[in-house]
């Protein structure tokens, strides 16, 4: 237990200073710390949210383990923070619980064997009262790593602002409490000074009297931001959504838990191979240059390119009159100017981010048992789509199988397989402007890219040449993403006259592409917000209608991936399977298939394609990892077969199994 100290709990700058006398000026009566669980079970009375009973909770978490590599299988680390400042999250030592009148702070510890958290189980484990958290996926593994479960329907303010409005600045509890009247932000701000005065990160290392001010604050704004936004979701229609998000959450969690396995034979040759590429390609860098110096000083960089006989002419200068040598100038010097040695450093450079952010930073991650844990973000972007962070496996190379080869399947019992959502944007793009020959091409089997070049360059599919055929796939994507002419041009590789005139060709041969674009233009301009298939919202202002086409499209796509992994989920535990969802990658899912349900694989690429929603089929393409994730062995022949009963659909997701597992 954490014992008070009696010193100055916070000093804010040199005018404020608060002592434990000043301290009780801020405390809230309606604010509690508990001693005895059974009194907490006894006091709290669950607040009414559209009918049911629903309280707010909250965890506050410490490190344990030394490093990653000692955390047991039992157990998810999680981080708080981002880059080289996160902080490993192992345990809780506080639970917060808000019934929309009190706020109830209760500790405990690992080595009281978490028995007083646990005697909250009948209130955690009643499926009639929902739980409501901000950032729920984290409190869930909390709570698990503690030995506890959750049963009931869970709620995140995370996902419900993000629907309520995605264009705010920040969805961070303080923030989004900032906006609401009756918010709590003062304890807040006596923690982060604490911290930063005593140069802490451990919050246990935070007086009691104020960390328990400061948690049942988080728990009290999590109520007041709840009922700000909740109201929002039902008078704009988005509750469907909200509800699919939140049984998303759920899939998310159990991908999360389970993790990916990394083969612990492959770390050291791996490591070794990509260190000697690394440093052949320093090599080169340094031979050509005749010289060794730092590639990451733009001034001593600058100096070697004009030693070099590099035109200054191409290379920028800033305001300062500094040369501006970032990623982009040195792509362009690269490639349009094919300046040899910025090619190699550029290579080198590709090298390294293999060895440490993959590499090294993937093994660094994994746990006792070799798995890797990623933290799966449903509320990143915009648009809905989904990002994958520590370690960012989102952002794996596609064309460099040898950092996907470290993950292997769990045991010998199990095998990869991925269903890939083929050129998903573009079905749904022809979807969206109902372009004819577009959908006629698809329906045929045709593919999307070659078919559009079939019908701008006139000629033949089976003649389109794989030329042809990249720059109707960059115009294409160019259309979709609303990208300028200029970035167009650079993309084609066609001077601004060829790319206009291209473009013209484009609009003239698929007519219904550009009214299409327009009309979204239109919508934004006349409501100030697009909404797809799903009911999701993109808000614009009139300047930004050059994103509408991008926004309907991704996010459409994005919440067509979200809709999809849920039903696959429902159908694997509605049927007590033992595969599993391992991740998803862009439009890709990684399934770990228990090799006695292989036969099971037509049934979920059904569950994963779409034969009537859409203008178009949207199909899934099957693969097979053998031995691991970065081999794949194309799998055409399995064939779709849809479930003999839609009853799977009916599973719920909140019943708590998901932490028995």
């Amino acid at each position: 237990m954490i014992k008070a100290k009696k010193v100055p709990i916070v000093k804010k700058g040199a005018s404020m200073i608060y002592s434990l006398e000043a301290f009780k000026e801020y405390k809230q009566s309606n604010f509690h710390i508990i001693e005895d669980p059974q009194e907490l079970l006894g006091l709290v009375k669950p607040f009414d949210l559209d009918g049911k009973p629903c309280i707010i909770l909250d965890t506050e978490t410490h490190p344990y383990y030394e490093n990653s590599h000692a955390v047991p299988s039992s157990v998810v680390r999680r981080w708080v923070g981002t880059g080289k400042n996160a902080v490993p999250q192992d345990y809780p030592f506080e639970i917060s619980v808000c019934d929309g009148t009190n706020c109830y702070a209760l500790f405990d510890s690992i080595d009281n064997g978490f028995k007083k958290f646990r005697a909250l189980a009948p209130l955690l484990e009643d499926p009639e009262i929902e739980k409501v958290f901000h950032n729920a996926k984290f409190d869930m593994h909390m709570l698990h790593n503690a030995g506890m479960k959750l049963v009931g329907k869970l709620h995140d303010t995370v996902i419900a602002s993000k629907l309520a409005n995605e264009n705010r600045d920040s969805f961070q509890l303080i923030d989004l409490a900032t906006k609401v009247n009756g918010s709590i932000l003062t304890f807040e701000h006596m923690v982060d000074s604490y911290k930063s005065n005593h140069k802490i990160s451990d919050y246990r290392h935070i007086p009691m009297e104020l960390l328990a001010e400061y948690a049942n604050a988080d728990v009290w704004n999590t109520y007041l931001v709840l009922m700000d936004n909740y109201p929002v979701l039902k008078d704009e229609g988005l509750m469907d959504l909200y509800n699919n998000e939140l049984e998303l959450m759920i899939v998310l969690y159990a991908m999360e838990r389970h993790g990916m396995r990394v083969d612990a034979d492959y770390e050291a040759p791996l490591k070794q191979e990509l260190q000697e590429v690394v440093d052949t390609s320093e090599r080169a860098v340094y031979n050509e240059s005749g010289t060794v110096f730092n590639m990451n000083s733009t001034k001593q960089l600058y100096q070697v390119l004009l030693d070099m006989g590099v035109d200054p002419s191409w290379i920028k200068m800033t305001e300062k009159g500094n040369p501006s040598l970032d990623a982009k100038a040195l792509d362009t010097l690269a490639e349009k100017h094919g300046v040899s040695i910025v090619q190699k450093i550029l290579e080198y450079r590709r090298n390294l981010k293999l060895l440490n952010t993959y590499a090294i930073g993937i093994y660094s991650q994994r746990d006792s048992e070799y798995k890797v844990h990623s933290n799966i973000n449903q509320t990143e972007a915009t648009t809905g789509r989904m990002s994958i962070t520590k370690p960012a496996l989102q952002t794996l190379p596609k064309n460099d199988k040898r950092i996907r080869g470290c993950f292997i399947p769990t045991n010998e019992d199990y095998e990869y397989w991925m269903l890939d959502l083929s050129q998903m944007e573009y079905r749904l793009f022809a979807h969206y402007a109902k372009a004819e020959e577009l959908l006629k091409a698809i329906d045929e089997g045709y593919d999307v890219h070659k078919a559009t070049a079939a019908i701008i360059f006139n000629k033949p599919y089976e003649e389109v040449t794989e030329e042809e055929r990249q720059k109707a796939k960059t115009t294409n994507f160019s259309l979709v993403y609303g990208q300028g002419d200029k970035h167009t041009s650079e993309m084609l590789k066609m001077s601004m006259t060829e790319t206009v005139n291209f473009k013209a060709n484009y609009f003239s041969q698929i007519p219904e592409a550009k009214p299409f674009i327009a009309s979204v233009h239109e919508v934004i301009k006349a409501r100030g917000f697009i909404k797809n298939f799903y009911g999701r919202r993109r808000r614009l202002t009139r300047d930004e209608a050059y994103k509408a086409p991008n926004a309907l499209i991704q996010g459409c796509a994005a919440d067509y991936m979200k809709h999809k992994l849920v039903d696959t989920y429902k159908y694997l535990q509605h049927h007590n399977m033992k595969t599993r969802i391992l991740n998803v990658v862009h439009d890709e899912e990684i399934l770990e298939v228990h090799k006695s349900e292989v036969d099971q694989m037509p049934v979920l690429r059904w569950l994963f394609s779409d034969f009537q929603n859409f203008r178009c089929s949207i199909i899934a393409d099957a693969s097979r990892g053998i031995p691991s994730y970065g081999i794949k062995e194309e799998v055409p022949d399995i064939g779709f077969r849809a479930p003999e009963s839609p009853e799977y659909l009916q599973y719920n997701v909140f019943n708590g199994r998901i932490f028995d597992d």
